[in-house]
């Protein structure tokens, strides 16, 4: 059987969709990989307001039983709208209340403890709500 015009077109065609499909697959594994989340690297010292001192003696006793802990949180909760960067002390309280209730739901969620823990690290190293940084 003999090819005709349109026979002609479709090879050509489907020719053409090959290659379009090649260097489209050749292009994207050229393309760089993204990079990661950038690191952030506080050279400066903390932040050393009521508000964040507050925080620290609050995290010092996060593990100490209810009647020694809410003292520290009440003193906590009373610096918060008097500190200049209540909206990091206000994450770094949120997380330090989710450490107190993971405390009594460790064994039912250690990933939210052990979040919990992380982030807590970072606010009492550099007074800074580390969930907030890129």
């Amino acid at each position: 059987m003999p090819l005709q015009p349109c026979h002609y077109v479709l090879v050509a065609l489907i020719i053409a969709v090959f290659a379009y499909n090649i260097v489209r697959n050749h292009r994207r594994q050229a393309a760089p990989a993204p990079s990661p989340a950038p690191i952030v690297v506080h050279n400066t010292p903390p932040a050393q307001t009521p508000g964040w001192l507050a925080f620290d003696h609050a995290a010092a006793l996060r593990d100490a039983p209810a009647a020694d802990f809410a003292p520290a949180l009440q003193a906590l909760q009373q610096q918060l709208p008097k500190d200049p960067n209540a909206a990091d002390l206000r994450g770094c309280l949120t997380w330090l209340e989710f450490y107190r209730q993971g405390m009594a739901q460790i064994r039912t969620d250690p990933q939210m403890h052990d979040r919990s823990i992380h982030h807590l690290a970072g606010c009492t190293k550099y007074h800074l709500d580390t969930t907030t940084t890129p």
